[in-house]
């Protein structure tokens, strides 16, 4: 689907006819494009079978691929849905030439209706052209990185809270499911790097390479998104493995009480069962008072045992 199509003109929209003055460049954005309609914009601008391939697929990694027609900039989106606590990650393809810029978007992680509108708000950042264009995406990426990396470690804090502060162990089910997120998130940045890199170096062909200071801001920004990451990831590892130790913890716990409350009942089943044999020729079968001696004896074992087992924090 066609978003917008605008030809821009010393950073102002034109909306006449394209204008032919070089200094003019058009900028095309597409949501979740069809081949038809992306095969249309190939013919009219010239664009690599494989540069249109990587396009309108939704698995690439992020990259530059440089081409004798264009360079082609994918891109991975990532948001974070408070509602879901999950993360949603889309895919962003950009063509650059000279004078043309086209999108293509697919995903709702980064809309580019807003970012169209600043620009247009400041001609004299327009005025950079499809460079300009493509620094500015790309800094709103990295700061949706930042936005969504500030949610996980809310959501790694709240692990740590659940595992450390009661020191009983939390859901599995839920540090898993953070852990896989931290996973996907990371797979989506990490990429990232080599790209800015080649565009900090300022040797990407159809970008201007006096832009490249301002490339390496936004790599430096990055970085320190993929730290973060990193640093989380590990706490996330440091919690599971000390969650798991709490589990271990708690099942011996459970099994010494078991095995105190089974060391108590031992003695009275014992005598129980030496009374329960048929033999004839039992002396204490006879003693009067011989049931309240043998009860009185299982009861101050028992009582024994139990204040033991209590003693050694076994109950």
């Amino acid at each position: 689907m066609l978003v917008d199509e605008a030809t821009y003109l010393h950073g102002k929209r034109v909306d006449d006819n394209p204008t032919t003055d070089p200094a003019a460049f058009s900028w095309v954005g597409l949501y979740e494009s069809t081949v038809n309609e992306l095969h249309r914009y190939q013919a009219q601008f010239n664009f690599n079978d494989l540069a249109v391939e990587d396009a309108l697929s939704v698995k690439q990694r992020p990259k530059i691929d440089i081409y004798n027609e264009h360079t082609l900039v994918v891109l991975k989106t990532v948001a974070y849905d408070t509602t879901t606590e999950r993360i949603i990650v889309g895919d962003l393809t950009l063509f650059i030439e000279p004078r043309v810029i086209l999108t293509v978007r697919h995903g709702e992680a980064l809309p580019l209706t807003s970012i169209r509108a600043d620009l247009e708000n400041h001609p004299e950042r327009m005025e950079g052209g499809p460079t300009a264009v493509l620094h500015e995406i790309i800094d709103r990426l990295v700061d949706q990185y930042v936005d969504v990396v500030s949610k996980l470690a809310e959501d790694v804090e709240q692990i740590e809270d659940d595992v450390f502060d009661d020191e009983k162990p939390a859901p599995a089910s839920r540090m898993y499911f953070v852990k896989r997120e931290l996973i996907e998130f990371r797979r989506a940045v990490h990429p990232l790097v080599q790209p800015l890199d080649k565009l900090a170096a300022g040797s990407v062909p159809y970008i201007n390479s006096e832009s490249a200071l301002l490339f390496s801001d936004v790599r430096d920004h990055l970085l320190k998104v993929i730290d973060e990451v990193d640093a989380l990831d590990a706490l996330m590892d440091a919690a599971l493995h000390a969650n798991l130790a709490l589990i271990q913890v708690q099942q011996n716990s459970d099994m010494r009480k078991i095995s105190a409350w089974v060391g108590i009942g031992a003695v009275p089943t014992m005598i129980a069962g030496i009374y329960g044999m048929n033999f004839d020729n039992m002396p204490e079968l006879q003693w009067k008072y011989g049931y309240f001696i043998v009860v009185g004896f299982l009861g101050v074992v028992s009582l024994v045992l139990f204040r033991l087992f209590r003693r050694n924090r076994w109950l």
